[in-house]
């Protein structure tokens, strides 16, 4: 009906002012807050005791007996409230001085109510913080006991010496006595136990509550509660001694004569009950609104205001209908503004621009949307003109042939080595060892199938990511096939020769070397490092060229020549280039006697004295011998022998039976240190 009414406002004529009139309020009071409410709380906290027994000044009351607060509130005004409440835990006090040795512990339950005052009438009514104070009456019950004895049934008996014993340090048999512990197991009623003549005494009392503390209001009906009260009890008895009491168990020290007091600091939480309402007002309209009257813009220029059309956005000058929507005289959903063909067919099917679509037409859609074979995918040609670079970056593949983290097999190095085209690198503490070069993924796993024939069976292909990480292309990239005419990529006869820098027992910084770049460093697991210069040759011309290049370039004068073939290390000899190596590497060399090349094994070398635990692994290997080096320093070595072989053989003895971890195999000349390579060079090892 409002609707209906609001159409015919709409159909008045335009001559008609219409003017929104100021439409008449009512107001609905709500029921007030109700100040009445109840609030329940629980709370945690500590008993701290103050009487006769210990000083009132020894302790902290944060640091005491565990206690807990139950209580129920009830607010009377917006400054007072009665509390009701029940508290339970534990009070003790263990004094131990020169006069007495006295302690005890009592159980309390406590029940009563309190009047609490929060300023309310001086402080706005809408804060975050409440200080208040408290005043009441309640009765205290108390169950009080002492520890007397051990757990053995032996009574405490306090020396002079400050020890605790089963014997009284006045007893003849003192010399007997033994140290005991107490046990702190309150087992002796002290009421039962009478110790003042007091008989059975009432173990419930009155007490006055006074304290205070702060409120916290967390919301409407929750609060945090800190408090700090003293009960002050009407009796002197909770800890069981008073202003009579006398002998050797309260010594020179009496009563205080005071009744006894208790302090509760604690932590509550609490929640009220107060349904929080407020007065708001609820407008009634007595009349229809006329939304039309409100809303009579036309953003599209149709005709037709915003509020009526259903065709948002149509464009200027385009017919509409009485929805605001563009005319459609064929009904074929495509408005005529659009349509190539305004007399279409009923219920035919057309295309986006209105035209009747024709069997062949309505085929050729169906099978575009089926195609699953790209017989209709649209093909873009594009050719690349020198210069113009492609945004597609290609990639590269090598075959990976070991990752290492620790020393490498020796021979496994050797095998290495036999492959002209390895490439060493150290990345993240691992000894990553590839070949080759690849753009085609083919050609990688073509290399990679002629590597495992040469007994490289841990081959797999990787890709290099722009990052420079060595990614596996997958299992599946790995093992496909490739034909019988690959099989011959790697010949293994042929002999590789490399120049090698020196092998030593330590790692060897990069200045060693006068910054030459791209040094193959390898860890072999007989304790050498080897440093191999860049590159690989087929002759060995070339590679005593490289070996004076290094000397004259980089001041490298040690360097040698190095064979390879079939997968291990050869001899020059075998090699079949010592003479030609002999007159084209080493014009100038010296000569060496074989019968005076030796090898021992070094286990250490030290500064001044050895130290003990070493001296101690030295004493139990015979035959240890000392040389004095350069830099003040002691060589010890152990053994002489004729072939490498011998002296490796004996090093693995010394590192595995007398845990020398470090030795290694030395080579000498008379007294001169040679390197390990070299003498086996000259012994044709």
């Amino acid at each position: 009906m409002l609707l209906i009414g609001s159409l015919q406002i709409f159909a008045q004529s335009d001559s008609t002012s219409i003017t929104p009139s100021k439409l008449p309020e009512t107001t609905k009071p709500l029921s007030s807050i109700n100040p009445f409410s109840p609030t329940i709380g629980l709370g945690v906290g500590n008993f701290k005791f103050y009487g006769d027994v210990l000083d009132a000044n020894v302790g902290t009351p944060f640091i005491s007996n565990l206690a807990y607060d139950l209580h129920i509130k009830q607010r009377l005004n917006h400054y007072l409230a009665l509390k009701f409440y029940v508290l339970f835990g534990k009070v003790s006090a263990n004094e131990r001085s020169l006069d007495r040795n006295l302690n005890f512990e009592s159980r309390l339950s406590v029940g009563g109510f309190a009047l609490m005052y929060d300023f309310g009438n001086f402080l706005p009514k809408k804060r975050s913080l409440s200080p208040f104070l408290s005043l009441g009456i309640e009765s205290v019950e108390f169950h009080s006991k002492t520890d007397l004895y051990d757990e053995f049934g032996n009574r405490y008996n306090y020396w002079s010496d400050g020890s605790i014993r089963n014997i009284s340090q006045d007893d003849p048999n003192a010399k007997e006595a033994i140290v005991i512990q107490r046990d702190y197991v309150f087992e002796t009623d002290i009421r039962e136990s009478d110790f003042d003549g007091l008989g059975k005494y009432p173990e419930r009392t009155f007490a006055i509550p006074f304290g205070g503390g702060v409120i916290m209001h967390a919301t409407e009906n929750i609060d945090f509660t800190l408090g700090f009260i003293m009960h002050f009890t009407f009796s002197d008895l909770v800890d069981g001694v008073v202003a009579e009491s006398e002998g050797d168990r309260i010594g020179s020290q009496p009563g205080n004569g005071s009744n006894d007091k208790f302090l509760m600091s604690s932590f509550s939480i609490s929640y009220n009950f107060l349904k929080h309402q407020k007065n708001y007002e609820i407008k009634d309209f007595d009349a229809p609104i006329d939304y039309l009257a409100y809303d009579m813009d036309d953003e599209d220029g149709d005709g037709v205001i915003d509020f009526m059309d259903e065709c948002a956005w149509t464009p200027p000058g385009v017919e509409v209908d009485e929805k605001g929507c563009p005319l459609d005289m064929d009904k074929d959903f495509v408005p005529n503004y659009k349509d190539d063909e305004l007399e279409s067919r009923p219920n035919a099917f057309v295309t986006p621009a209105g035209v009747e679509m024709t069997d062949d037409m309505i085929k050729d859609a169906y099978l575009r949307y089926m195609d699953t074979t790209g017989a209709f995918a649209t093909i873009e040609n594009r050719s690349i003109t020198a210069g113009e670079k492609s945004k597609i970056q290609p990639k590269k593949y090598k075959i990976q042939l070991g990752r290492f983290t620790e020393a490498i097999d020796a021979a496994l190095v050797d095998k290495f080595l036999s492959v002209s085209d390895v490439d060493i690198q150290e990345k993240d503490g691992e000894t990553i060892i590839t070949v080759g070069d690849y753009m085609s993924l083919n050609e990688a796993v073509q290399r990679k199938a002629s590597l495992t024939r040469d007994g490289f069976d841990a081959a797999i292909v990787v890709e290099e990511t722009k990052d420079g990480k060595l990614v596996s292309v997958g299992d599946e990239a790995n093992n496909m096939a490739v034909g019988d005419e690959f099989a011959s990529m790697d010949n293994t006869d042929k002999v590789v020769f490399r120049v090698q820098l020196g092998a030593f027992s330590k790692k060897q910084p990069k200045e060693q070397f006068n910054k030459l770049d791209g040094v193959i460093e390898l860890k072999a697991d007989d304790g050498l490092y080897k440093y191999l210069a860049p590159g690989a040759y087929t002759t060995i011309e070339e590679a005593a060229k490289q070996k004076i290049n290094l000397a004259l370039d980089n001041g490298i004068k040690d360097a040698f020549v190095v064979a390879y073939q079939g997968g291990k290390r050869i001899t020059l000899k075998q090699a079949g280039v010592l003479s030609a190596a002999q007159e084209s590497i080493k014009p100038n060399a010296k000569t060496y006697d074989k019968n005076k090349i030796v090898f021992k094994i070094q286990i250490g070398s030290y500064k001044n004295q050895l130290p003990v635990e070493v001296l101690t692994k030295f004493m139990s290997i015979k035959g240890v011998e000392q040389t004095q080096i350069e830099n003040d320093l002691t060589r010890y070595t152990t053994g002489t022998f004729k072939t490498y072989d011998e002296a490796q053989a004996y090093k693995t003895t010394i590192t595995e039976e007398k845990g020398i971890k470090g030795a290694f195999v030395i080579a000498l000349h008379g007294d001169e240190l040679i390197p390990v390579n070299q003498a086996r060079e000259l012994l044709g090892e």
